[in-house]
């Protein structure tokens, strides 16, 4: 099951996320989010997580460890990883024009 299966079949509670701080908020969720994004372009790609690990040269429980929202990324594994999957990386601290 995904992160984000998790989270929406989960129960809203606040126990963990008083305790953080701002900081940590935010990374948590932009870690749920990569991780997410990893999984399902791994998905649509047709490959396996131990494929995957093969391409960038990692273990298998490596990328379910970044799919599980387990494992914080480097940019430069995030660059890895988005080549890998053809996807864009985008830089968060730029302005969006919506």
């Amino acid at each position: 099951m995904s992160i984000r299966e998790k989270m929406a079949h989960s129960k809203y509670n606040t126990w963990l996320s008083d305790n953080l701080t701002i900081e940590e908020s935010i990374a948590a969720k932009y870690i749920a989010q990569i991780a997410a994004t990893i999984q399902r372009q791994r998905k649509a790609e047709g490959y396996t997580q131990q494929e995957l690990a093969n391409m960038l040269g990692v273990s298998q429980a490596m990328v379910s460890r970044w799919e599980n929202g387990e494992e914080n990324f480097t940019i430069a594994t995030l660059a890895r990883i988005s080549h890998a999957l053809g996807i864009a990386l985008h830089n968060p601290f730029e302005k969006r024009v919506l």
